[in-house]
């Protein structure tokens, strides 16, 4: 693939700006793993996303200053606005109902040899959750592919996991799509998605804007768990990238890490919509991690407070009303989804071609 670029360029900014979105195209187009993309399939949607609210329910979770869950939450101690009006709350507590998991998994080269690892851990976490809940296993390299269907089937969630094998590029956007858009359609109750992701995409047809804008009229909490710290040392060490990086430090100095500037963008953006959702993004700097942030994550699903209130605001069809939650005793954090979509359709016209693991 060809690409012709024409600049003007008037001062050193214009420069600099114009090398950091080569970088950005020599990491997308496969520095970690190159392979020629495949074809994707484009048909109209079966059906349309919609979400009717009257009760409105919001998770929440609070954490003191250890990052541990802060307990005995009462209702008294918050306060809640929807786009800036008060509302009263009319319930709240822990939600014991059952959860649907999406199991989101990066299978592309960058995973390919710490891939036992990322099954144990997905595994352990399987194993955490209550057996009333339900879990569907989606990869993504070359393509997005459905590893199991909705299950609470155990040996079947390690049967699936036992077949994950590594592919190339990484279709991270379609991925998140397909499990918002298509996995979690006609889904009721707590939802949930937990991606395990290096926050590079080079081989989706749909944009980040498209994919996130869909898990949040999904309603699911995202927890997307961040393999950066592990891969972007690989990723500076491919020739392109390299060559790339080294005219930038002779154009603006030596004193920028421009790869690394690259990938905390694309963390920033991976960490503000897992908070918007609110679930949690997590930078672990080792794969022996993953098995405790896989277990703390099922904790916290099956601890998680709720709240609800009737909005009095007035809803129109794809109207977004933000929320805001104020918790009155001293805290380090607290987590809550933080607006939903009324009445939303679907991002934009187009059904991603999804495969079978055993196709």
């Amino acid at each position: 693939m060809a690409f012709l670029y024409t600049f003007h360029i008037r001062n050193p900014a214009n420069i600099r700006l114009m090398w950091l979105r080569i970088l950005a195209v020599v990491i997308l187009l496969g520095s970690i793993a190159g392979q020629n993309p495949p074809a994707t399939s484009q048909e109209k949607p079966d059906a349309v996303i919609s979400i009717s609210v009257n009760l409105v329910k919001i998770p929440v979770s609070v954490f003191d200053a250890e990052g541990g869950f802060v307990p005995d939450l009462r209702s008294e101690n918050f306060r809640i606005w929807e786009d800036q009006a008060p509302q009263e709350i009319r319930s709240f507590g822990i939600d014991l109902n059952p959860v649907s998991v999406i199991l989101l998994l990066d299978t592309s080269m960058s995973s390919k040899s710490e891939l036992k690892k990322i099954k144990e851990a997905a595994t352990e976490f399987a194993e955490a959750l209550s057996r009333e809940d339900r879990i569907s296993i989606i990869g993504f390299d070359d393509e997005v592919y459905r590893a199991l269907d909705w299950t609470n089937d155990l040996k079947k969630v390690r049967k699936a996991l036992g077949k994950l094998r590594s592919g190339g590029r990484t279709a991270l956007y379609d991925a998140m799509y397909v499990a918002a858009n298509d996995q979690l359609k006609g889904i009721d109750g707590r939802k949930a998605i937990i991606l395990l992701t290096d926050c590079v995409n080079n081989q989706s047809s749909v944009g980040f804007q498209d994919a996130s804008q869909t898990i949040v009229k999904s309603q699911a909490s995202l927890y997307v768990v961040s393999k950066t710290a592990m891969v972007k040392e690989k990723a500076a060490q491919e020739r392109r990238v390299v060559m790339i990086a080294d005219i930038l430090k002779r154009m603006f100095g030596d004193d920028e890490d421009y790869i690394g500037e690259y990938f905390k963008k694309k963390e920033t953006e991976m960490a503000d919509l897992s908070e918007k959702t609110g679930g949690r993004c997590f930078f672990p700097t080792d794969y022996s991690l993953l098995k405790n942030i896989y277990s703390d994550v099922a904790r916290e699903l099956k601890s998680k407070y709720y709240l609800t209130y009737v909005s009095n605001q007035k809803l129109q069809p794809n109207s977004y009303h933000r929320i805001a939650i104020e918790y009155l005793k001293p805290a380090s954090k607290i987590l809550y989804r933080k607006g939903y979509y009324y009445e939303p359709p679907p991002v934009f016209g187009k059904k991603l071609g999804v495969r079978s693991q055993n196709e």
